[in-house]
């Protein structure tokens, strides 16, 4: 067989590899969007795998062609979002081009934020207090202690940059965690109770200098009004990402945002 025929021969080969590759991983992502849907819905400990399999329309032994069991599922899930995480945090530089530290790590909180956003239904499944069993719980723990790693290595850095007091950074990343987590459940707890909220609601009070009020029409096409809920701070993920960072710059830093 001559070498162009050769040639043509491994192309093809190489080409259905590929194709397989790429539907294998295709598959593998269908899963995970399902498993993501059902523990986002039923919660961990209520999942089954045949929930996930329902969810996915796939058969039983497609399933395990991938995974093993919903807890390899969810330690899949857990390492892709700490990836995104990771994804969304640059280097602090101290090329002046590239601005003052603060307002580069400014930037990171922002981008940290709008990432959760992004990936709403992963961050759900990873702040929610679930009854998880002991190894899923343990793959929750390596995700937070990550996530405690790359909080420690931003006091590191502030040490280089002679802009952090001496601190323990070990006690202060478990404490920026444990206040991050919780604003990022309120967060997300807000989003999903604004979007459940009644379709029915208009408001009135356009005209300048008039009050804004929820109202609804009640059966005989009457109109009751009521205050509109005030805003809640959790909803402006920038305003949110800045308050965030002043309070860790107070507490850590020798310079503060402003």
């Amino acid at each position: 067989m001559d070498d162009a025929a050769t040639g043509e021969v491994e192309t093809g080969t190489d080409g259905r590899s590929a194709r397989a590759q790429a539907r294998r991983e295709q598959r593998r992502g269908l899963i995970l969007a399902a498993a993501t849907q059902v523990f986002k819905e039923k919660g961990y400990h209520a999942t089954s795998v045949g929930d996930i399999i329902d969810a996915a329309r796939i058969a039983r032994g497609t399933f395990y062609l991938y995974f093993t069991s919903k807890r390899e599922i969810f330690a899949a899930l857990s390492a892709g979002f700490l990836a995104v995480i990771r994804g969304s945090v640059r280097k602090i530089s101290l090329d002046p081009t590239e601005g003052e530290p603060l307002a580069q790590m400014r930037a990171n909180f922002r981008r940290v934020i709008h990432t959760v956003l992004q990936h709403e239904d992963l961050a759900t499944i990873v702040l929610r207090d679930d009854a998880l069993d002991a190894e899923a719980r343990a793959q929750l723990d390596l995700f937070y202690d990550q996530v405690i790693g790359l909080i420690g290595q931003a006091v590191r850095v502030g040490h280089r940059l002679g802009i952090a007091r001496e601190c323990d950074e070990t006690i202060i990343a478990v404490s920026a965690l444990g206040a991050l987590k919780e604003i990022l459940t309120r967060m997300l707890a807000g989003r999903r109770a604004s979007s459940n909220a009644p379709s029915a609601l208009k408001t009135v009070g356009d005209e300048p200098g008039e009050p804004r009020a929820a109202v609804v029409a009640d059966g005989a096409g009457d109109v009751a009004t009521s205050d509109a809920a005030p805003a809640t701070p959790f909803a402006d993920p920038d305003r949110l990402a800045d308050e965030l960072l002043s309070f860790f710059v107070r507490g850590v830093f020798t310079q503060d945002t402003r």
